[in-house]
């Protein structure tokens, strides 16, 4: 339950953090005067704190560790670099609210189908009914508060 607990902490500040990597990165874009340099930027600020930390702790992955990955794994990088610039030029225009309901349907449902189906290597955790009605539940939920904005944005 412990265990539980930390990383469903963990995981809430992760998750209050998505929505600010498009407000924040926004205003770098404002200053360097576009989003991909803003976003190259970002990935830079990444780099030094990943490697200020993982160096010191575990040192650089051999050319071995790196090969022996599966190669559609590097495509994590393709999506998260997707993901930031797509934050970085929407959430200004669309507002952080409206872009987060729609990123969080897109993430119920393949985080469901990966369950689902065991995709890319993950444990196979079926669909029960319960689960199914949360998913319909958070996605009507989502539905009327877009609609609202829509409403709104006429």
């Amino acid at each position: 339950m412990r265990t539980y607990a930390l990383f469903a902490g963990w995981t809430l500040l992760a998750g209050a953090g998505i929505p600010l990597i498009g407000v924040l990165n926004s205003g770098i874009a404002r200053s360097v005067g576009n989003p991909f340099a803003a976003t190259a930027v970002m990935f830079a600020v990444a780099l030094i704190v990943a490697a200020g930390i993982t160096i010191p702790l575990y040192g650089l992955p051999s050319a071995s560790q790196l090969s022996n990955a599966p190669a559609i794994s590097y495509g994590a990088g393709l999506l998260i670099g997707f993901y930031a610039l797509s934050a970085t030029i929407i959430i200004p225009r669309f507002g952080a609210a409206s872009f987060i309901a729609f990123i969080l349907v897109a993430q119920l449902v393949t985080a469901a189908l990966v369950d689902q189906f065991g995709l890319f290597g993950m444990a196979k955790r079926p669909a029960d009914a319960v689960r199914l009605a949360g998913l319909a539940i958070i996605v009507a939920g989502i539905a009327v508060m877009e609609i609202g904005n829509l409403r709104d944005a006429k």
